[in-house]
């Protein structure tokens, strides 16, 4: 089974194994330092199976030796040597950004965006099983993190547990876009109102000549072209208000975004003028301080869009995904 990789192409494994080879080669990590894998695995902000792996690579090579249970330690010397219990949080390694980019985050955060990606972009198409060991491969994380992310997904409505409790995703129903929108509707408006006193008039002022742009026929919409103007709205806008919850609650609700994008994926762009007029509206409120006008424009809104939506679910049901990830298998 093919792996997620970084955008290298390299497997988190052999990336761990190059940049802790890379470190102990220019000294940064002494010969006779300590190596448990939980430490390693710690400081360089991924999960234990790839670091593992990594380490039992170098060990084969001769860079470091097995310490029996207690992990490993750098240089070929015997297990007699004289080892350092050093905080590896202390050294000032070279560190690449795949690994660096995720210092700080928990484990399941490292894979939950892609999983969730992967599951809404198949659940319009039908309905897959789950393996919990084919993600853990795919990603090299360990069954815990699998739990971790699975458990978050369930909470969100997008997956349930059939009766031999095997992880299914799907379908999405045209009663889970009318949940989804009900839930937003309350939610996005309110948020848009009260994000308006902190919005930045600049990047207003460029959202709105973005949409006039292409309205005037100055600017092609394309697909891209599209992503940014929705996500102007949908997104970008809802960062400045102070409540980061209501912002977070609104987000795992915009699901007719991902049924436009997957509309736009497998049939393509359509005429798009009364969309970009609604957003439109929204923005002249916003840049006039109203932020009452604001909320009520994007009511309107989200109301057009999910009729748009609704209707473009039926269109992608009778449709093959395209690419399914190797951990879903469809069943229906």
């Amino acid at each position: 089974m093919a792996k997620a990789q970084p955008a290298d192409n390299k497997p988190y494994y052999q990336i761990v194994r190059e940049a802790l080879h890379a470190n102990i080669r220019t000294g940064k990590l002494p010969a006779g330092t300590r190596l448990l894998v939980s430490a390693v695995a710690d400081r360089l902000g991924v999960s234990r199976p790839p670091v593992k792996r990594a380490l039992d690579l170098l060990a084969a090579e001769g860079v470091i030796t097995p310490l029996s249970s207690q992990g490993y330690v750098v240089g070929a010397g015997g297990a007699g040597e004289s080892t350092t219990r050093t905080n590896l949080h202390g050294l000032a390694l070279d560190l690449p950004a795949e690994l660096g980019s995720n210092l700080g985050q928990a484990s399941w955060e490292r894979i939950f965006a892609a999983v969730e990606t992967d599951i809404m972009n198949c659940i319009p198409f039908g309905t897959f099983q789950i393996s919990e060991a084919g993600i853990g491969d795919y990603f090299d994380v360990s069954r815990t993190v699998v739990r971790d992310v699975l458990s978050r997904l369930d909470a969100r409505g997008l997956i349930d547990k059939d009766r031999s409790s095997h992880w299914i995703a799907g379908p999405f129903s045209a009663r889970m876009l009318d949940d989804a929108h009900e839930v937003r509707r309350l939610l996005e408006p309110g948020a848009i109102a009260a994000a308006q006193p902190h919005l930045d008039s600049g990047m207003l002022s460029k959202a709105r000549a973005d949409i006039a742009a292409v309205l005037e026929g100055s600017v092609p919409l394309t697909q891209a072209v599209l992503g940014k103007l929705e996500a102007d709205l949908h997104v970008e806008a809802l960062r400045a208000g102070r409540n980061k919850q209501l912002a977070r609650a609104v987000q795992l609700s915009q699901l007719s975004l991902v049924i436009n994008r997957l509309f736009e994926t497998y049939i393509g762009l359509h005429e798009e003028t009364n969309l970009l007029r609604e957003h439109a509206l929204v923005f002249d409120h916003l840049l006039l301080g109203d932020g009452a006008g604001a909320a009520m424009a994007l009511r309107h809104h989200l109301d057009a869009d999910h009729a748009r939506a609704r209707a473009r679910l039926k269109v992608l049901s009778v449709f093959d995904a395209a690419a399914i990830a190797p951990y879903l298998t469809r069943i229906h």
